[in-house]
């Protein structure tokens, strides 16, 4: 373990004295009766997201955000990022807890990772029930009242930027001050003495939520986030599998937050508010990353990065002299050649884009204020000008029928050159999507909900039937249109990180690609280096082998097992896959949605049929979300005695287990 304790900015421990607030009521914090005002130390910890530790995964910068903001207010900070630690989660936590005496243990992060959030606060109050436990980010700010019930061991939720909030709650606990005096709190009410109330609906709980934080208006004033405090340096060097982006030494960076639109799908998490930092704090930021990490190739997260072409043209005048590649969001409708003329220049590789539908009628009902002309306009002069398009369409607004999904999906076979993606809209808490969802009965259960994942439900007016149709075409023909690399040779498999590299020719402009350390299952697109045309991963025979004689082995030995987790790469492997084809082997889904629909002739099932069947192992195909769906499994199903991620089960086999297929 390596643990920092910081005193602001000098690096050194100092005893502190804390005087209380003059006056002020005295709370009882984390039912700890009011004492003499002491100096707290903190830690700060980084959820686990990663299955393996040495994995890559996308460095996000909420919490070493709200670090570098407590160490530059004097605070004793500790952090410590789970996914750079082996071994169990709650030991871990408790390590650290012992070891430095910490008051209290701050974490956060999205609806999603609330099984990792919560591990971390439980680890902290069966340690000692007086630590006081906060929690932060997306899963709080989106749905306070929900977000605390859920993660059960907050004191404290910090409903919206952390930045300010944090280090001025951290000053209150530690002099046992009024917490109802800082803004932008939900806070549970045994803080107050009180009990939490039995009812089902969470905002009669009895959680008391302070007046709303202002947004941080000057983004200039805020430290660059604390990159070592939580050990980037582990994974600053390693390849990135995200979205088809294959490069080392990646790494995130925002210059904006939050989005002057107001679509119904999203929520954000940042405020309402859209700010820009300025240019010289961005690229003041970006020379000390290429000084200390190497950095090579940078995701700018912001929302929405070209709302203002001068700031764009500046910004592509400022970076290209790093040689950096980069990858941003844009609106379609903000797409000019001069533009990307500047944008190419720059090294900019890949342009994100919010697709949405093919139909006004549906980009309309989703208050996106574009015109689908725009969106073929704009793919179509960055295509020409050799740019990766990362976009995707989603399907299920309140206004879309199977006429406006037909339309959509027939326009997206119609350009497959684009390499859009196709999903299921998904009402995530604080949308207004999930507002409606809340009112028309069809999130009976906003905890619940949350629990499962935020599973996609049916805001529109298709019917079931239809549904699965659509559901079947998302599942299937996105890895039908992509075509493999032509000529693939020089293939390298590396069993024990569960990488393949090869070398193979791009199908549109001919260019030779060496594409490396690829990860198996991740869902990657493969972007030829040189016209940026989208390719899929080669299904190969070796995998497949591994897969298939691994499960029968399982089905010999368990009987029944199941495969939680069905998105269109494993569907498409399905048919090389004769293991699964076996009766006992059953497919299952968090999303209602897929549950009920076939996929090569297998049905998707709900999570329940765990029960139904006594079935007690469970492979996960989605590897991107093993972490998630395991904490899932053993909290719900606990009689399921084994979680397989599904890249455990390709080894290299001896000459007499190979399979015909």
């Amino acid at each position: 373990m390596s643990a920092r304790r910081i005193d602001g900015q000098s690096g050194e421990y100092k005893e502190m004295a804390h005087t209380p607030t003059t006056g002020a009521k005295k709370y009882l914090i984390s039912g700890v009766p009011d004492a003499t005002p002491v100096s707290l130390n903190y830690l700060l910890v980084m959820p686990r997201f990663v299955d393996k530790v040495g994995e890559w995964y996308q460095f996000p910068l909420g919490i070493p955000y709200v670090s570098s903001c407590m160490k530059a207010a004097g605070l004793n900070v500790y952090t410590v990022n789970m996914n750079h630690e082996e071994g169990d989660v709650a030991d871990t936590v408790q390590k650290y807890i012992k070891r430095y005496e910490i008051g209290m243990v701050l974490t956060g992060g999205l609806s999603f990772q609330y099984n990792a959030i919560k591990e971390i606060l439980r680890a902290a109050k069966e340690y000692d029930p007086t630590i006081t436990t906060v929690a932060g980010g997306g899963i709080i700010t989106s749905a306070p009242e929900a977000g605390m019930m859920v993660l059960e061991f907050a004191d404290y939720g910090i409903i919206g930027e952390g930045e300010e909030t944090t280090p001025e709650l951290c000053r209150v606990v530690a002099e046992h001050g009024d917490p109802l005096s800082v803004n932008g709190l939900i806070i549970a009410p045994h803080i107050f003495g009180e009990e939490l109330r039995e009812t089902d609906n969470p905002y009669k709980r009895g959680y008391r939520r302070t007046l709303p934080r202002k947004e941080v208006r000057d983004l200039d004033s805020i430290p660059f986030p604390d990159y070592d405090g939580f050990d980037f340096s582990r994974i600053a060097g390693n390849m990135a599998n995200l979205l088809g982006i294959n490069e080392d030494h990646a790494i995130t960076m925002t210059s904006s937050r939050s989005c002057p639109f107001q679509c119904t799908f999203c929520f954000h998490t940042s405020g309402s508010h859209y700010r820009k930092r300025s240019l010289d704090n961005f690229f003041g930021e970006l020379d000390i990353l290429v000084e200390k990490y190497g950095i090579k190739y940078i995701f700018v997260s912001d929302e929405l990065f070209a709302y203002n072409l001068k700031r764009v043209m500046e910004f592509c005048a400022r970076i290209k002299p790093y040689n950096i590649r980069w990858w941003a969001q844009f609106r379609v409708s903000d797409v000019t050649e001069e533009m990307l003329r500047a944008l190419k220049d720059a090294n900019c590789v890949t342009m994100g884009f919010g697709l949405e539908s093919a139909d006004d009628r549906i980009l309309e009902s989703m208050n996106k204020k574009i015109k689908f002309e725009q969106t073929e306009r704009a793919l179509k002069l960055t295509y020409d000008y050799g740019i990766t398009i990362q976009g995707g369409f989603i399907f299920g607004d309140v206004e879309e029928t199977l006429e406006t999904a037909t339309k959509t999906l027939n326009w997206w076979k119609d350009h497959p050159e684009y390499g859009i993606t196709l999903n299921f809209i998904t009402a995530y808490p604080g949308t207004p999507l999930y507002k409606q969802a809340l009112q028309r009965g069809l999130i009976k259960d906003e905890v619940q909900f949350i629990r499962d994942g935020c599973p996609v439900v049916n805001l529109s007016k298709m019917s079931k039937s239809e549904m699965d149709w659509v559901a079947e075409q998302i599942m299937t023909l996105p890895q039908r249109a992509f075509l493999v690399p032509d000529r693939i040779r020089e293939v390298t498999l590396d069993y024990e990180e569960k990488r393949i590299g090869f070398t193979g020719d791009c199908t549109s402009c001919g260019v030779e690609n060496t594409w490396k350390n690829v990860r198996f299952f991740t869902r990657n697109v493969l972007t030829c280096k040189d016209c940026g045309k989208k390719h899929k991963l080669p299904i190969l025979h070796e995998v497949t082998d591994c897969i298939s004689h691994s499960v029968m082995h399982l089905l010999e030995r368990k009987g029944r097992i199941a495969f939680w987790g069905i998105n269109d790469y494993f569907a498409n492997m399905l048919p090389n896959l004769p293991a699964v084809q076996s009766a006992n082997a059953y497919l299952i889904d968090n999303s209602r949605i897929k549950q009920g629909g076939v996929i090569e002739g297998k049905e998707i099932h709900a999570p329940a049929i765990l029960d139904a069947l006594s079935i007690d192992t469970v492979v996960i195909p989605v590897v991107s979300y093993v972490t998630t769906i395991e904490k899932q499994i053993r909290a719900e199903y606990p009689h399921v005695k084994e979680v397989i991620n599904i890249l455990d089960l390709i080894r290299p086999m001896e000459e007499d287990e190979i399979l015909v297929c």
